[in-house]
Order: C-alpha cells, then structure tokens, then sequence
C-alpha cells in the first residue's frame, strides 16, 4: 500500500511538469540543484517547495519501505543517474571501514562492506550488461535497467585483502604465468612440470593449482577460462589410475595421464607414492575449496578416492615404493617438510601429532655462522632419507598455514643465517632444492644436511657445490616474508631479471658467476605466483578457519580416528 502509494504521488508530481530526478541526500539537505532544476529553472522557482515535499516523500518511502530501488524509481529518467549507486557504495564502505591491521573478522555482514574491503566495489556506471564478468564487480546491487540479474555474484568471506599489490607486483605475476600458459594441456588439464616436457607430479600439480587460483585472483584469466581450467584438472584427478587403487602414482604423463617412472616411461603398476607430494596437492586444494565453495563437492570426490591406511600411522606419515613385486611403506618427511604436510593433513582431520610438531623427538640444533639451525637427527648416512634443510618448506608453511610460536623462529634463523653468508662472503645467498638447465638435472643446494652446511648434492649424495645457485623462488619468498629488511631488498636486486618474458621466471643464478640457471618449472613459477596471494590476504589457511569452509574426507581412518576421540570424551565425562 506504501509502496503503490507512493509512486502515485511522485508520477503525479511529475505530471504536474515538476519533471525532477531524485537528487542525492546531500543534494537534498543543501537544496543544490540538478540538471534537470536547472533546465526548468524558471518553473523550479516557482514550485520549489512543492519539489522538496515530493523529494522528502520519495525519500521517506525509499527508507521506509525496505530499499525500494531508486533505479525503479528513476528507469524512465536516467540523466546524470549513472553514479548513484557507487556513490552509495562507497559511502558505506567509507563509513564502516575497519582496518586490516585489526584482523579479518568484518564488523558488519553487509554485501557491499564485504564487496568494498576484498576490493571489489568497482565502478559500472553507464553498463546495461548483465554479463558473468561485470557480475563479479557488483556490490550490493545487482539490478540492470531495473530487473535483477539471473547469476548474483557470491558473498566470499574468505578473501578478505589486507594489502593491495602494485604495478610491479602484477608484472611479476604476469611473467610467471606465462609458463602456465605455454605448459598447459587442456585435454587432462595438467600443467608439465618442466617446460615442455609432458610430465608432472602432484606436487608440481599443486604447485599449477596455486598458480590458476592466483590468476584468476588476480584478474590474469577471467572466470570462464578459470573454471574450464579446474573442470579440466578435475574430470582427470577423478578417474586418474591409482598406484596399486590407493593414491596417486609419483608421475604421470601430463599428455595421456598414464602412471610414468621419473623417466617418463610407462608402467601398469606405477612406481609408489609421495605423501609430501600429496599434500602439497591437498593445501591448494583446500585453498580452492575456500575461495571457490563452487567446487567444494569435487574437492571432497577426489580426495576420498584415495585409500589412506597405509599412509598415516602412529602420528607419522608414509609413502610407497614399488621394489619388483613388493610395496614397500616407508616413514616419509623430515624436519622442515615434514611439518608442512602433516599439518595440512591434520587440517583436513587426520592425527599426526609426531608429524605435525617441530618440536618432536627427532629434532636438534646445529649452530651455522652463529645461529641455531634445527635439523632431524635421522642421519641419511644411516638411514638413506636426506634430512635437507632449505627454504621453501619454511616459507610454505608461513605463507599457506600461518606463522605460529613453533615455526617463526625456525624461519626468522633460515633467513639470519643466509642473510650471515651473504654478509662474511658477499655472495647472494637463497637456498632451496631446484631443476637445473644441465646434468644431473635436479640438486639440492641445502644450508644443513648429513653433518654439513652449505652443501650442493643430488638425492644420491653426490656433491655438486660448483653448481651451487641462488634460488629464485627462495630469495623472493623470503623477499615477502621479511620486507622490511635490508637483506629482502638485497635478494630482489640479484634476481630481478632472472626470466624470459615469454617463458617465465629461471629456477635461479648460478653463485660461480656461470650465469642464469634457465630451467624453468612450475614450481618455481607457481611458488612465485601464490607469493601474492600470501601479500594481499595473508597466510591462507586462517581465512579458510575464519569462513568455515572445510574439506569433507570419507575415509575409514578419519572415521576410526572420530571414534576414539567420541570414546576417549566419553571416558573424561565419567569422571
């Protein structure tokens, strides 16, 4: 009855050639003029307070009546109308801003505020088009001449921003990207690990998750490319075979997604399985699942396909290894690594307690150059498992996890001590495992590993300390995590020109003053890309815990693990 009234009164008003747009509620308080009082002028003066009354009537009904639409209102007169609605927007967000440092939880639920603090409260002033791609700049208002839009754009409490990226930010991004782009197979959806060679792991899958996730973030592909790219990568990660029907194989063949030997020759019966390589698979997977709910149903698919049994035992995680007609179950991970997945996994509701904390009975301190370095005591001159100190699972565990009071010092001494190197040697110092463009290939350039610093050795403990290089997605990961020291600006100096602008960004630059080592991979790549998400929203997973998204695993190990803990409340309760 309100709302019927109302609209009478105001068509009423203009046929009595008041013909007046409703101004703005400034406009209104300060009695400006609009366009088209000015065009009336003469008549405006005479009927000047009749306007006022029906404008204060509109405006009575507009607040009275649930946010009856001024587009309504105004569809037939749509003169210097176009702003109103960003205008509005971004008063609100002015009005109800909260500053990031204070924490991600928003103050109010309102789309809009939502919309303005991820940075989404663009301008459509002028567009009539109700397209997928202007859907993701709306706020609070999806209506286009006046009816509202079939597909609303989705309220995302999980990418809150609390900084923004800058013009040299998204070149840098933009570079990595390109290897995405020329290593991308659209039929399995799987992106080559190394440039042009049509193989992959799950690691370096994750790795190409995180970079298609930052991406679309970021405004490099739009969401239609977006979503071709994760129904791609999902049609094959739910029918991909498994080693022995438990989980997925070490390598695939990115072209046909047959199980490969780290040769990439085929084999039936795979050759084992990585549980390090599975969660890197696992954090971007979550990761999707949080920033993209859209998906959240496939997440849970794939990753109850996998038979953990054999995986989890007694707090630590295994993998497999293929030796003739036996599957061996090996103990997987060390000090560092081994943290990084297994908190993942506990994340998504698996046990690992021995796994998961830095401060289990494996661990010890060696001083390098005056600063304590952690290390596993599980010595690979006994036991054939390197127990490599490097980089990057530090940083991952920073930037996608968070920074807690077990790993943030361990973190801040991995940057002192290369920081120290660089300082007594005057050698730029980023240290992590990396492809090289020559023989053997791959190395690990580690600060600790088997009783020696500073040490370069493939995975058979061959030295190789002439091909020792600065890594450079290690110097621009710790570049991120410590910006505001002076050695940060020190590594981005050194590799800011380490890439191929039609390739991507090289692996690193070789210390003996060789040159670049110009392999290019999508670890390297994709490491660098997810750096940005870490920039404008902070470590990942607490954005996930803030939104309550979580991966839903069916697996009996996850139920058996429910039930002890149902039994062991059930045995405090009785006392």
């Amino acid at each position: 009855m309100i709302r019927a009234g109302t609209a009478f009164i105001f068509m009423l008003a203009r046929g009595r050639l008041i013909l007046m747009k409703l101004p703005s509620m400034p406009e209104l308080f300060k009695g400006k003029p609009t366009a088209d009082q000015s065009s009336h002028k003469n008549l405006q003066q005479e009927k000047a307070p009749w306007s006022l009354i029906v404008a204060g009537a509109a405006l009575f009904a507009l607040v009275f009546t649930g946010g009856f639409s001024m587009r309504h209102l105004i569809s037939d007169h749509r003169t210097n109308t176009a702003d109103l609605t960003p205008s509005v927007a971004a008063a609100i967000a002015a009005e109800n801003h909260t500053s990031a440092t204070d924490g991600i939880a928003l103050q109010s639920t309102d789309q809009t505020m939502i919309a303005a603090v991820n940075g989404y409260s663009h301008s459509l002033a002028g567009s009539s088009d109700c397209t997928p791609d202007t859907l993701s700049q709306l706020t609070d208002s999806a209506y286009t001449n006046g009816k509202s839009c079939l597909i609303q754009p989705i309220e995302n409490s999980c990418k809150i921003a609390i900084a923004d990226l800058c013009h040299g930010d998204i070149e840098v991004a933009k570079t990595a990207w390109k290897y995405f782009e020329n290593n991308y197979n659209p039929e399995t959806g799987l992106v080559n690990a190394v440039d042009k060679y049509p193989s992959t792991t799950m690691w370096d899958t994750g790795s190409a998750l995180a970079a298609t996730i930052t991406a679309n973030d970021l405004g490099l592909i739009d969401n239609r490319e977006f979503d071709q790219r994760i129904m791609a990568m999902f049609k094959t990660l739910s029918s991909i075979p498994l080693f022995n029907d438990e989980a997925p194989n070490k390598v695939y063949n990115t072209q046909t997604v047959q199980m490969t030997d780290y040769g990439n020759q085929p084999t039936e019966t795979g050759i084992g399985v990585s549980i390090l390589d599975l969660a890197r698979l696992v954090s971007w997977l979550n990761t999707l699942n949080c920033m993209h709910p859209q998906y959240h149903s496939m997440v849970n698919a794939t990753l109850s396909r996998w038979d953990y049994s054999r995986l989890f035992k007694d707090g630590s995680m295994y993998g497999m290894a293929r030796e003739g007609d036996q599957i061996q179950v090996l103990q997987e991970g060390r000090l560092g690594y081994e943290q990084y997945a297994a908190k993942i996994f506990e994340h998504v509701g698996f046990d690992l307690p021995v796994a998961s904390s830095y401060e289990n009975k494996y661990r010890t301190n060696t001083d390098i150059l005056g600063v304590s370095i952690a290390h596993d005591t599980r010595d690979p001159r006994e036991l054939g498992a390197n127990n490599y100190v490097v980089t990057e699972s530090y940083a991952m565990d920073a930037m996608e996890i968070g920074l807690d009071e077990q790993n943030h010092p361990l973190l801040r001494n991995i940057f002192e001590v290369q920081k120290k190197r660089w300082q007594e040697t005057g050698i730029v110092t980023a240290i992590s495992e990396d492809n090289i463009d020559q023989e053997p290939w791959f190395l690990y350039n580690s600060i600790f590993n088997a009783g020696l610093a500073w040490q370069t050795t493939n995975s058979s403990n061959t030295r190789y300390d002439h091909l020792k290089t600065t890594s450079v997605k290690a110097a621009l990961s710790m570049a991120m995590l410590f910006p505001e020291e002076e050695y940060s600006q020190v590594l981005t100096n050194a590799v800011q020109h380490a890439y191929d602008p039609d390739r991507g960004w090289y692996s690193g630059i070789y210390e003996s003053g060789a040159g670049y080592n110009k392999a290019i991979t999508a670890n390297t790549n994709g490491v660098i890309m997810s750096n940005f998400l870490y920039k404008k929203y902070g470590s990942l997973l607490p954005h996930c815990n803030h939104c309550s998204r979580s991966i839903k695993i069916e697996s009996p190990v996850l139920t058996e693990h429910s039930q002890q803990k149902c039994e062991i409340c059930s045995v405090a309760q009785q006392y």
